[in-house]
């Protein structure tokens, strides 16, 4: 019969083996699942979606892929989100008014580059960079004002 290897069971030791966690990439299947979920929102979008889902998950992977950009993981400037975020206003505007949320054939590419960033971020990132940017992206949808991550830290 084996035994299990004697870790130690204080808190201290605890944190240790999670922060070393932190530190490493999340498990490739977790990233390829999440991945897949954006392209298909993607593709959904392209082809005319009937309802807002896809829309409303493409808007949160363009935002954690430009937090991830900040954290240093990807160029994602912030003109490019801002451009990238007028062209989901459009979407969302379109969806409301005539109830399928589709994307412009010539936003497409934009849109794409930036789902494919994500893609690569979630296949190279840290656990702690990702907990990080779903912290952050839950408090901008809680209310909080974007700011750009340099803003973040003079102002603190």
């Amino acid at each position: 019969m084996s035994r299990t290897l004697p870790f130690q069971r204080s808190p201290q030791a605890s944190r240790a083996r999670l922060s070393k966690a932190q530190l490493l990439p999340i498990p490739r299947s977790v990233a390829n699942e999440l991945a897949l979920q954006v392209h298909l929102s993607l593709q959904a979008l392209r082809a005319g979606a009937t309802d807002i889902a896809p829309a409303q998950q493409i808007t949160e992977a363009m935002l954690l892929a430009r937090f991830l950009s900040e954290a240093g993981h990807g160029d994602f400037s912030h003109d490019a989100l801002m451009a990238a975020d007028r062209i989901m206003a459009e979407v969302f505007d379109g969806g409301r008014e005539s109830g399928t949320w589709t994307l412009a054939p010539e936003a497409f590419e934009q849109i794409a580059a930036i789902v494919s960033l994500y893609d690569h971020q979630l296949q190279r990132a840290t656990l702690a960079a990702l907990t990080t940017a779903s912290e952050r992206l839950d408090r901008f949808k809680a209310g909080e004002a974007y700011q750009p991550m340099q803003q973040r830290r003079a102002s603190s």
